[in-house]
């Protein structure tokens, strides 16, 4: 995906996919993880800052308008590293999500939804460390090692 300079460092971080039981195979998990970290990638984080976590519902314990739905996702985004700093960008974004997800869940048959939380970055830390500024030389040796180190 090519996406405009204007939208560079303004997103990051963890995406929790919660889903009714066996309605995505591991490798469609791998492909959304690989597809979800070159999103993340393409608007300048470092590849490590990008979690994707998968979380199968035992049947029973999910529920969408008080009964159990058997082909259901639920994502929610935390962008903790960047935050949008325009309505054009977070549109921009959503358009950038829809074009991962909207695919692989119609193909299916899937109802899904998603939503972002924004966080704010001063409550951050990995490995105990604050993060270097964003587009600092310490993100870029960080995204370069691919892992929080010391600097």
């Amino acid at each position: 995906m090519i996406f405009n300079v204007v939208y560079k460092n303004e997103h990051d971080l963890i995406n929790d996919i919660k889903h009714s039981p066996n309605t995505i195979t591991a490798l469609e998990k791998e492909q959304l993880a690989k597809s979800i970290t070159k999103l993340y990638v393409s608007y300048g984080l470092p590849a490590f800052y990008v979690q994707v976590r998968f979380t199968e519902d035992t049947p029973g314990t999910a529920f969408v308008g008080g009964e159990t739905h058997p082909n259901f996702v639920a994502l929610t985004i935390y962008h903790i590293a960047r935050a949008f700093k325009s309505d054009e960008s977070k549109q921009r974004f959503l358009a950038d999500v829809d074009a991962i997800l909207n695919p692989v869940f119609e193909s299916k048959g899937m109802d899904w939804e998603y939503w972002i939380t924004e966080v704010s970055r001063d409550l951050w830390k990995l490995n105990g460390l604050v993060p270097p500024p964003t587009g600092s030389e310490g993100e870029k040796k960080w995204a370069e090692l691919n892992k929080a180190v010391k600097l």
